[in-house]
């Protein structure tokens, strides 16, 4: 009975070995392959437009343009999403100017590096406008360079009467992509394109003007200081009670500004508690629990977010907004005011930046300190807002942000 105990013991040991062994066999046996070098294109001599060219397109607000033509443009990437301030575009700029390309991947600098030379066969394309607004607080917004817009088809051609949001979309799909946007050489850091600064005067020139060139260019703007034009502080940040429902301009309902309002008072606060350069999701949430957003309105004047309940018409659902809001907390961009030679700038930040929680030093925010930053120069109903890449202590070489 003993040897036959013994040996049934024997062969659990064996099996229960051997089922180690080849649990822990390796998966991949064979080694992998080198990934195939990249090899630039020239396509130098099929070039036959410039960036100022395809922009010119675009000649009435809330008119996108497709590009019928075998239009070919050549320009150099100035930005990179590595630090996360600039999401699902890439800026390239040639001698005439520069445009943004709604080209949909994350992660793309894997791809497109600063500096690298993109060519763009635009046939297809379509030049539309982001951030336009008509009035006396409005001006012209962005030029894009993407795919047509949802429901501008329709629009365009009278089988809709509701204006859709957003007049391009992103080429999002590799097919598309490889089909449009071509890779060419890396240049060398000597032969970059510079930042280039401009005055007060030439922001403030570009409010109205569609095809202003230096709208999109790499651009530094040096002695600026923190607050706005009426000696305030400032922030802007929309965000959406609960992103998981409409939230267009048609749905103001599900909107929350923080903002001064169009009457804003001299000296005032408006910075609602972020001193950050941007809200990623958990101080998002911090300051929302915190109360200081409370007596903040929701977007359609109903009430206000400590107080007002959301409808069930609209919502589905009847919750305090600020329930709601904390229920569906994100990152967020945000947008601090700074002055530059007499013209306020919104100093835009992505809640996903690497920089997002990194706080503005309260040197700069008292305004005992200026700065100089490095970014693309944008604009958004009318205003001058610009993306931010780096940022020093003016006269300084040390990065506030990297």
């Amino acid at each position: 009975m003993k040897k036959l105990l013994y040996a049934i013991s024997a062969f659990a040991v064996l099996v229960s070995c051997q089922s180690l062994k080849e649990e822990w066999q390796p998966v991949f046996t064979f080694s992998y392959e080198d990934g195939k070098a990249f090899t630039p294109v020239n396509m130098d001599s099929e070039v036959n437009a410039t960036i100022a060219e395809i922009k010119a397109l675009y000649t009435s607000h809330g008119a996108p343009v497709e590009i019928l033509d075998n239009k070919i443009i050549k320009g150099e990437v100035t930005t990179s999403d590595e630090d996360g301030n600039v999401y699902r575009e890439i800026y390239i700029q040639d001698a005439t100017g520069a445009i943004c390309l709604k080209l949909g991947r994350s992660s793309s600098y894997d791809d497109y590096k600063v500096g690298q030379i993109l060519y763009v066969k635009c046939r297809g394309l379509v030049v539309g406008e982001y951030g336009y607004k008509s009035g006396n607080y409005g001006g012209a917004g962005l030029l894009q360079l993407g795919l047509m817009g949802d429901g501008w088809e329709e629009y365009l051609s009278g089988l809709s009467d509701t204006e859709p949001e957003y007049e391009t979309s992103y080429l999002d799909l590799a097919p598309i992509i490889n089909q449009h946007v071509f890779r060419g050489a890396i240049l060398p850091e000597a032969q970059r394109v510079k930042p280039v600064s401009f005055t007060g005067a030439e922001l403030t020139a570009m409010k109205d003007a569609t095809q202003s060139p230096v709208v999109s260019m790499l651009t530094k703007l040096s002695g600026m200081s923190y607050g706005n034009s009426d000696n305030g502080k400032e922030i802007f940040c929309l965000f959406y009670p609960d992103p998981n429902l409409n939230h267009s301009k048609y749905e103001s309902w599900n909107r929350v500004f923080l903002s001064s309002p169009n009457t804003r008072a001299k000296g005032a606060d408006y910075t609602f508690g972020i001193n950050t350069w941007s809200l990623t999701k958990n101080r998002f949430l911090t300051l929302a629990q915190s109360g200081i957003w409370d007596d903040v309105e929701i977007g359609d004047g109903s009430g206000v977010i400590g107080s007002a309940y959301t409808s069930f018409d609209n919502f589905g659902y009847e919750e305090l907004y600020k329930d709601v809001i904390i229920a569906h907390p994100n990152a967020q961009s945000v947008s601090h005011y700074f002055m530059y030679d007499g013209v306020e700038v919104q100093v835009r930040t992505s809640g996903f930046a690497r920089f997002a929680d990194e706080q503005i030093p309260a040197d700069v925010r008292n305004g005992s300190k200026k700065v100089d930053m490095v970014g693309i120069l944008s604009r958004y109903q009318g205003s001058a807002q610009f993306t931010l890449l780096d940022v020093y202590y003016s006269g300084t070489t040390e990065s506030l942000i990297k």
